[in-house]
């Protein structure tokens, strides 16, 4: 009776504990992680140039504080740079494809007509009885085709939001700025804190975990890194040489979708190859099926050199965990759970937690 009674306690008491840690990975994503990404964001600046400030303090007579200030001055001035550059090229091939509209919808009852040219010439294989049976009425889809209106008002409440979001992004500009400043001039002084605050154990699990994330975390999202970019180049080069306007744009937007799990390039190329086949851009058709061959060979070649091996993380539990990750946090939480929940795979190997048996 006892036995079956402590069944039922550790059951519950199990339960309880998963209710616990879901509960406080959901405050924390909610309410607290928002709050605490510039300081990652700090962080991760400050682990691009603690090695060159290192090596410059160490082998020079200037201060280990000014070479900090130059080195986070550069980073965050390049970073900045690159970003703004990024953002001005999207929003402006974006308002163009914006005013572009009225033209594609003008010019869509031309390539709809090839589609119908293109199963008429199917139908003619057909027998009779399937032939004759009603298609799809395209001119009274067409005149239902429209633009959307415009919502002045959103549009100027949109703008009043943004511009009045100015102070709060430059203040977190200068608190980034000045963090990383910190974190790369005080680094010894905060670690040894930080290991005051921790019992011996605790830091021989941080320790074993920092090891794990810097070798092979950080590795597999290097070469990631590395794939989406050469992906990204790829889709960008060939889109150019093939004069495609908005390059920049769709090259970004198909390399996000290649990044997320299951869909890839094809997802997007090759849907767009068989309209462009159908609508009678034979030679758009053709150019987007060598793109996406191109893409693929190299994907191939390069991959397994870059990525090496997988993390042990199982596609379906990576799925779950970038689907919750975006409804909780956004875009950041798609790429944050998963490592949270790696870790927390690490730690219950090394027992130092026990989550399940």
């Amino acid at each position: 009776m006892r036995l079956h009674e402590n069944r039922h306690i550790n059951f519950f008491l199990t339960l309880l504990y998963i209710l616990v840690i879901a509960l406080a990975g959901y405050v924390f994503f909610k309410y607290i992680f928002r709050l605490l990404i510039p300081l990652l964001i700090a962080y991760l600046l400050s682990q691009l140039i603690i090695r060159p400030v290192n090596w410059l303090s160490s082998h020079t007579i200037i201060p280990r504080q000014a070479w900090s200030a130059l080195c986070t001055l550069l980073c965050v001035t390049a970073v900045g740079s690159l970003l703004v550059f990024v953002i001005y090229q999207i929003v402006y091939e974006g308002v163009q494809l914006f005013n572009s509209l009225p033209a594609v919808l003008a010019a869509l009852p031309d390539k709809l007509e090839h589609v119908r040219q293109f199963i008429d010439r199917l139908l003619a294989y057909l027998p009779d009885f399937m032939a004759s049976a009603p298609l799809f009425d395209l001119e009274t889809w067409l005149s239902s085709l429209s633009l959307p209106q415009i919502d002045v008002g959103a549009v100027w409440s949109s703008l009043t939001h943004a511009v009045s979001s100015i102070p709060g992004i430059l203040i977190t500009v200068v608190f980034v700025f000045v963090s990383t400043y910190f974190l790369t001039s005080d680094r010894l002084t905060i670690n040894a804190f930080i290991h005051r605050q921790l019992s011996a154990g605790a830091i021989v699990a941080l320790g074993r975990t920092k090891s794990f994330l810097s070798e092979s975390l950080l590795k597999w999202l290097r070469a990631q890194a590395m794939i989406i970019s050469i992906t990204f180049f790829e889709l960008l080069a060939g889109f150019f040489l093939m004069r495609q306007p908005y390059a920049l744009v769709l090259a970004l937007l198909i390399a996000i979708v290649d990044a997320l799990p299951i869909l890839g390039v094809g997802t997007v190329l090759i849907p767009w190859a068989v309209i462009c086949l159908f609508s009678g851009e034979t030679g758009m058709a053709i150019s987007l099926c060598v793109l996406y061959g191109v893409i693929l060979v190299v994907r191939n070649v390069v991959e397994p050199r870059i990525v090496g091996g997988q993390l042990g993380l199982h596609p379906f539990v990576a799925l779950l965990c970038i689907y919750f990750g975006y409804r909780i946090a956004g875009f950041a939480g798609m790429f944050v759970l998963p490592v949270l929940v790696l870790v927390l795979i690490k730690l219950h190997e090394w027992e130092y937690i026990k989550i399940w048996k």
